[in-house]
């Protein structure tokens, strides 16, 4: 996902301190599909990168046709919850206020499981920070 000046500005400074991370406001990359499933589960189908040295072994043997993969990635209820809630108006910390009203769990739970998530969907490319 190209970065906004924001969002660069944000890696090559000190690290946030904690109430400008649950400020910051996730957004979801244009480049994932979202496909709910019958059962409540929501999948999301997104573009991933291939390391160069092992693209060019690939295409060598046969096994990739230089089109870029996908990979997929499936959110269970609580998943679902904090994706219909990153629409880059809400921030970090109103996810986590929205955990806690519709969960009942406690602050320091809710923050880790959200900020941890919001990690991870942003180390695959599924999300940003401005």
């Amino acid at each position: 996902m190209p970065q906004s000046p924001d969002m660069k500005a944000a890696e090559t400074s000190s690290p946030a301190s904690r109430k400008e991370a649950l400020a910051f406001r996730p957004v979801r990359s244009k480049d994932v599909q979202e496909h709910p499933q019958p059962n409540g589960i929501i999948r999301l189908s997104y573009p991933t990168t291939m390391k160069p040295w092992f693209g060019k072994w690939a295409q060598k043997f046969g096994k990739w046709d230089g089109r870029p993969m996908v990979k997929q990635l499936e959110l269970d209820e609580m998943g679902g919850l904090a994706w219909s809630l990153i629409n880059g108006q809400n921030t970090v910390q109103q996810i986590i206020d929205a955990f806690i009203r519709e969960y009942g769990l406690e602050r320091k739970e809710a923050e880790l499981s959200v900020t941890a998530f919001i990690k991870e969907l942003g180390r695959r490319g599924i999300v940003g920070l401005r």
